[in-house]
């Protein structure tokens, strides 16, 4: 029946975007130490090719995988959960469908990329940003959202800002949500609730179709915008920082998720492991001191945006600066005239602030660029810090393909010290036992909470530390159970054990799926038994 469907697939598609064999390469590729086995990767171009892949699939019971980019690094990059799965690459299907710059919104299909988009918004000369995430320029827009992931700038809740979805069902018809099911709608993309039961949630993080066009709130160009950046020099600043930082949040005076950046997480994409020196073990203290005392990295790093009128603009950094005095070290406010002296003056500047700004201009320039909605590599070093093949020139990073071992555990942590210290003190004699760098990043996703993206960085040409990888990730998703912190997004090295639990959520989830996908053909085993 497989065979049968082959030929089915190339009969629909054309036997150009049907791979088999040695084409298929690169969607084994994957910066965990799984492997799973892809018979075939299908490559439809439009809606309507998409519907004849999943009705030719289920007639021959033939498992789909769809993926739109296939660069979910550190969760299982282009890789299905289960083998046999046959990859749907959607990146063929890149069109901008319509772009409002009235409304400030887009349509979009899963090819398209960061880069993509921002620079299509250049080219139509429109005053819109994105919001790109740390993943790279060529991601998907869509992947990520359906993820329900997370950029650093205004809307960087990317669900919060979907409104609209068009998907392929099991079953090949297809559901548009909101308002887009009823004929000639004019508010599909600007409403993000239609009437009746609200839908589109339960096509994130799940296997119950495939979405094939997704609308886009952007963010208008402000009159004034500034990056705010600012250093804890102790650990017990960070406690009254972050209760500080809450009641701004709750204020809106950040446009925005704010960043915390604990000082190894910063050195590690300043620097390169030293294998001659500690060959496999974990960035000791007295080392990461030093090097932090060389760059100029304080204890915690933080970043968050504001934007708005010249007047909002003045009045949040003077806002800004009385809730965090005497909370923190140094408080900056870089704009973009700002940021053309530090390019102009790095060494004098650099002085005068005692902070090393030719080293740390190319993070600040990418950051803060970021920040305005221009996509960057500038987060994929982290990816090479334990690669031994080296890092290769920034526009030709790929973790996968370069064989870097990455895996990511991304808790939720109410936004109090108490739940932090709690959460730290479960996380770090783990990451000291399996001798991997704790490197911190928290995320204020909203008012109330934290996302630690902490990432398992390792030599993934080394058997026995993937397998010191695994078994550390695992002691972390165990331990961290206990005491109630749970992952927002799951990844291969997760998902089957978390899913697996005996809990009516995920019981209903799988009902769901079972309903929708009675064959079980859309991405088996993705969040549902």
């Amino acid at each position: 029946m497989f065979e049968e469907a082959l030929a089915a697939f190339r009969t629909a598609l054309g036997a150009d975007h049907v791979l088999t064999g040695d084409a298929l390469g690169r969607y084994g590729a994957d910066t965990l130490p799984i492997t799973r086995q892809i018979p075939a990767a299908i490559r439809p171009g439009s809606v309507e090719e998409v519907q004849q892949v999943v009705r030719i699939a289920a007639a021959h019971e033939v498992p789909l995988y769809p993926i739109s980019t296939g660069q979910n690094w550190g969760y299982g990059t282009s890789q299905p959960m289960r083998d046999g799965s046959v990859i749907v690459d959607l990146g063929r299907m890149n069109r901008v469908v319509e772009l409002n710059s009235e409304l400030a919104y887009v349509v979009l299909e899963p090819g398209v990329t960061q880069r993509q988009l921002f620079e299509h918004l250049r080219q139509q000369q429109v005053r819109l940003w994105l919001n790109p995430t740390g993943a790279g320029p060529d991601c998907s827009i869509l992947a990520n959202t359906l993820e329900r992931g997370f950029g650093i700038g205004p809307n960087g809740d990317h669900f919060m800002a979907q409104c609209g979805m068009e998907i392929v069902l099991p079953n090949g018809e297809i559901l548009r949500t909101g308002f887009g099911h009823y004929p000639g709608a004019r508010s599909t993309w600007v409403y993000k609730y239609g009437v009746g039961p609200y839908l589109d949630g339960l096509f994130t993080q799940s296997g119950l179709g495939i979405v094939t066009k997704m609308g886009v709130w952007l963010v208008p160009e402000p009159e004034a915008f500034e990056a705010c950046y600012f250093m804890c020099n102790s650990e017990s600043q960070f406690g009254p920082a972050v209760e500080a930082l809450r009641g701004l949040l709750f204020d809106g005076v950040f446009r925005g998720p704010v960043n915390l950046l604990h000082r190894d997480r910063v050195l590690i994409m300043l620097e390169r492991y030293p294998w001659d020196a500690l060959a496999g073990r974990q960035l000791d203290e007295a080392r990461a001191a030093r090097l932090a005392h060389e760059k100029k990295v304080a204890i915690w790093n933080g970043v968050g945006c504001i934007a708005g009128s010249r007047e909002q603009v003045r009045a949040a950094r003077q806002t800004i600066k009385r809730a965090l005095r005497g909370k923190v070290s140094k408080l900056a406010f870089l704009s973009e005239q700002r940021l053309a002296i530090l390019r102009t003056f790095p060494k004098a500047i650099s002085v005068l602030m005692n902070v090393n700004v030719p080293e740390l201009l190319h993070s600040l320039s990418s950051s803060y660029g970021m920040m305005r909605g221009t996509p960057s590599k500038v987060a994929l070093p982290l990816a090479y810090w334990r690669n031994r093949r080296g890092t290769p020139d920034t526009d030709d990073m790929n973790p996968a393909r370069d064989r870097c071992g990455l895996m990511w555990f991304a808790p939720i942590i109410p936004m109090t010290p108490r739940d932090v210290a709690d959460f730290r003190a479960v996380i770090e004699p783990i990451m000291r036992k399996h001798d991997f760098e704790c490197c911190i990043t928290l995320t204020a996703v909203n008012e109330r909470c934290f996302d630690c993206t902490l990432p398992l960085m390792y030599d993934l040409e080394n058997p026995a530390e993937a397998t010191r990888a695994m078994a550390c990730y695992r002691e972390l998703s165990e331990r961290c159970a206990e005491a109630g912190f749970y992952p927002y997004r799951l990844g291969l090295q997760s998902m089957e054990k978390e899913v697996g639990r005996d809990d009516i959520f995920w019981t209903v989830a799988t009902s769901l799926k079972r309903t929708l996908d009675p064959g079980n053909i859309l991405a088996p085993g993705r969040y549902a038994r």
